[in-house]
């Protein structure tokens, strides 16, 4: 057997028999705003009354600040010393054309533009202050037709909201008892119909809203509210089933997202590596046969005067840079193919000290200031001696570049953790923000067209991580930068520490 429930309607109709009682109060609070309004409008003509007196008083022509102001004995200043005596009188202000004031009086402690406040480019009339604590009413003086002051004048609301809140309090004595009682009934009658079944819904609903699909309703009460409840339970379960397939799509979105963004770098990265492979296969084909012809020279120079100390320390300096521009050929071949840190064990700080003497024999570092800052005994790093060269002389190239002479280059050199770090700064022109972003992408140059390739920072980007390390780059505009390079330690397992 079904069980009866009375309808929402009939509810409703039986509570609002009971707030029928209380119709009488909202009439009262009618009666009060209007006798509110009433005063205030009386308050309002008053001012303007004794505001329109004060004008009349005025002398014909209105002095200007600071040249002239209205005077204590003027019949304007007696009429408002007999003024100020009334206890609603607050402040009465003069301004000149210039909105300066050229006459004020008032209580003790008053603001001087009190009257004007957040009211200074209001036209006439009566305004209320925002905060209720008193009636404004401003005036245009104009002689001869033409604005040449303005007078506030301010009374206070004190004596009004007294007369009020008598009759406020007056009103609630009538009706507390009355009050009392018939909320005590209403919230008793709403809480059993209406408040109980209502906060229920509303906590199942604040659940569902965090995500708690699971939320199902029995209430009691009226049949509108048992409908509601079985609605809102067959709206979880369709939740649920609706948040349970987007969790099925969204994971395969993320998936298929990832793949895609893999595959799309994968991409990029072949192209680069494969333009890169194309243009070093070219340049080691190109470069190799003069480069081998000019190591061939040298050392029939260095046979044919085996006693000439200078001819054999140029052919040694000849061969051992031929050398080095071999080993760079075929480091760049290399930067497109993979790469497995080796075995080697380098001296960071002989490398970097033999890397620096032999720039500065060439004399690459004129009218620019060296500073050596590297730990002595430093403990040697996991890498090739000559590819960490190459990198060396490459960031102090790029910084040799970009430091304007008098400048300041720093080398230093240190144990950071399980690496050996190596920072090059400069006090040079820094790299703004977007070119930081690209900064180590091959073919990319802030230089003039023919001064850079765009490859020394991907070359040495390349050895780095092939050495399992890494190389960051800080930088701040008209400050200069700072190449940081992390080599790890010899004999320790490999694994950048970020």
């Amino acid at each position: 057997m079904t069980r009866y429930r009375p309808s929402l309607t009939a509810s409703i109709l039986a509570f609002l028999g009971l707030l029928l009682l209380l119709t009488w109060l909202l009439f009262s609070l009618l009666a009060f705003k209007t006798a509110e309004n009433d005063l205030y409008a009386q308050k309002g003509e008053h001012a303007r009354t004794l505001l329109k007196a004060f004008v009349s008083l005025l002398p014909d022509s209105i002095p200007t600040y600071p040249e002239g102001i209205i005077p204590p004995d003027s019949q304007a200043s007696q009429y408002i010393q007999k003024l100020s005596e009334e206890s609603a009188f607050s402040r009465l202000t003069l301004l000149d054309r210039n909105g300066k004031p050229i006459f004020s009086a008032g209580q003790k402690g008053s603001d001087l533009y009190a009257p004007f406040q957040g009211l200074a480019n209001s036209t006439e009339g009566g305004y209320i202050r925002p905060d209720g604590s008193g009636i404004v009413h401003l005036i245009t003086v104009t002689r001869n037709g033409e604005a040449v002051g303005k007078a506030g004048l301010l009374l206070s609301l004190a004596p009004e909201k007294a007369r009020l809140n008598r009759s406020r309090q007056m009103l609630m004595a009538y009706f507390v008892l009355d009050f009392i009682l018939l909320l005590g009934l209403g919230s008793f009658v709403l809480s059993r119909i209406v408040v109980k079944p209502v906060n229920r819904l509303l906590k199942a609903t604040e659940k569902i809203t965090g995500g708690q699909y699971g939320q199902r309703l029995t209430v009691s009460g009226s049949a509108e509210l048992a409908r509601l409840a079985h609605a809102f339970n067959e709206m979880a379960s369709a939740l649920q089933n609706k948040d349970q397939q987007v969790a099925e799509q969204m994971t395969a979105l993320e998936k298929a997202n990832s793949d895609l963004r893999q595959a799309r770098e994968e991409t990029i990265r072949t192209e680069k590596m494969a333009s890169i492979g194309l243009l070093a296969a070219g340049m080691a084909h190109e470069i190799g046969t003069p480069l081998a012809s000019i190591m061939g020279y040298a050392e029939l120079s260095a046979g044919e005067q085996p006693d000439n100390s200078a001819i054999q320390d140029y052919s040694r300096r000849i061969t051992d840079d031929c050398t080095r521009i071999d080993r760079i050929v075929r480091g760049l071949l290399d930067y497109s193919r993979p790469r497995t840190p080796g075995d080697e064990n380098a001296d960071v700080r002989n490398v970097v000290l033999s890397t620096v003497d032999l720039m500065t024999q060439q004399g690459v570092f004129k009218q620019l200031n060296l500073r050596m800052e590297i730990d002595e005994g430093l403990l040697p790093a996991r890498c090739d001696q000559h590819q960490l060269q190459q990198v060396v002389i490459n960031l102090l190239l790029n910084s040799r570049d970009a430091t304007p002479a008098g400048g300041t280059i720093t080398i230093r050199g240190g144990r950071d953790g399980a690496h050996i770090r190596l920072d090059v700064l400069d006090s040079g022109a820094g790299i703004s923000d977007e070119s930081i972003k690209h900064i180590f992408d091959p073919f990319f140059t802030t230089k003039p067209p023919g001064k850079g390739t765009g490859l020394g920072l991907a070359i040495s980007a390349r050895i780095i991580d092939g050495f399992g390390g890494r190389i960051t780059v800080a930088s701040r505009v008209d400050k200069g930068s700072c190449f940081s390079v992390w080599l790890p330690l010899a004999h320790v397992k490999q694994g950048v520490e970020m």
